[in-house]
């Protein structure tokens, strides 16, 4: 295979796997809404009077890759055609899960020869641009340990 055809066969292979994750989220959301009416309709409402409710914190980050936006708890930023939006769109993509700085020097920068000071970089870029959008709980929910990332949701 020469490189055009590789190039192109990546392409669209993470278009791919973006379009199968924004269908797992939103059949994870249909899924808790119809087990909350379920829960309504079987049970009435709970000792306190409440339908018992999904957690917020269940609620995972959706990255739109025709806008280069990222959609969460109903706002909506558009981080652009950036390290930014590919470094997000990897942590999202196995949440609560380590990412080691090794897997994100060849998932978002292709194999680039960087140091760990560039990734700090990166993420502290996200953050910002995330709790500057509005999104401050999602920027809170990066977090690094030894070398690691994690989306903690």
């Amino acid at each position: 295979m020469d490189a055009d055809k590789a190039r192109r066969m990546h392409a669209l292979v993470t278009q791919l796997t973006e379009a199968l994750m924004t269908a797992a989220i939103c059949a994870q959301e249909i899924q808790v809404a119809v087990r909350t009416e379920i829960a309504d309709a079987e049970l009435g409402h709970s000792r306190n009077g409440m339908v018992p409710r999904p957690s917020d914190s269940m609620e995972r980050p959706l990255l739109d890759e025709s806008t280069l936006s990222v959609i969460w708890k109903g706002k909506t930023l558009r981080l652009g055609n950036t390290l930014t939006f590919r470094l997000l769109e990897r942590l999202a993509r196995c949440p609560n899960q380590y990412v080691t700085h090794l897997d994100l020097l060849r998932d978002v920068w292709e194999d680039e020869l960087l140091s760990i000071a560039s990734i700090r970089s990166l993420v502290r870029e996200l953050r910002r641009k995330l709790s500057n959008g509005g999104l401050t709980e999602l920027a809170a929910a990066i977090r690094g340990l030894n070398g690691h990332y994690v989306l903690s949701l």
